[in-house]
């Protein structure tokens, strides 16, 4: 089977490096602003923001990134079985930092495939995944009638903004260990019984 991953706080732990820096750089705690329900960029400053998270995307701070729990090892294990497609909302020039992430930590994938920030689903039709495993709820928001499945990896992500899955989404998964799960029953199923 095909198997989708996306990969900023699926794979990567991109909130934690984001956390950690803006507290560094700029001594604002991000998890406080979470919990009052407010977004950091007002506080760090919208030209500094977008300059880390451009930094963050687009040099080895990426690899630097530690692996969510659980993702290097259930992604190599699935690797041995199926073919794992990274499919990142990032743009084509912030793809050499992901590869470089990828190849860190051995993690072997038969496509990388970039929307440049744009919706998910013409790609994961298009490339005839199975299942797509992605932190965002509104990356699934045009999976309704899709062939591909939406698994929704949930709490993964640093947002002040609580998300909202459309009711087409039912997987909503809280560990690797939970995605791997469903991909065996997937497996089991002929890949097609659990949409």
């Amino acid at each position: 089977m095909k198997i989708g991953l996306d990969f900023d706080d699926t794979l990567a732990d991109f909130s934690e490096m984001l956390v950690r820096l803006t507290q560094e750089r700029f001594g604002v705690d991000l998890l406080e602003l979470h919990r009052q329900g407010k977004p950091g960029k007002p506080e760090v400053g919208a030209e500094r923001w977008d300059a880390m998270l451009k930094e963050m995307l687009e040099t080895d701070l990426t690899v630097e990134m530690t692996p969510k729990d659980g993702a290097v090892e259930v992604a190599r294990r699935l690797a041995m079985r199926h073919d794992l497609v990274i499919l990142t909302a990032r743009y084509e020039r912030e793809m050499p930092s992901a590869e470089r992430w990828l190849a860190r930590y051995d993690i072997p994938a038969s496509e990388m495939v970039c929307t440049d920030r744009g919706p998910k689903g013409v790609a994961a039709r298009e490339h005839g995944l199975i299942v797509l495993f992605d932190d965002t709820a509104k990356n699934f928001d045009d999976f309704v009638e899709h062939p591909t499945i939406p698994a929704l990896f949930v709490g993964a992500t640093v947002s002040p903004r609580p998300q909202e899955p459309g009711a087409h989404i039912r997987h909503h998964l809280n560990h690797w260990r939970e995605f791997e799960a469903l991909v065996e029953r997937l497996e089991a199923e002929g890949g097609l019984a659990l949409g």
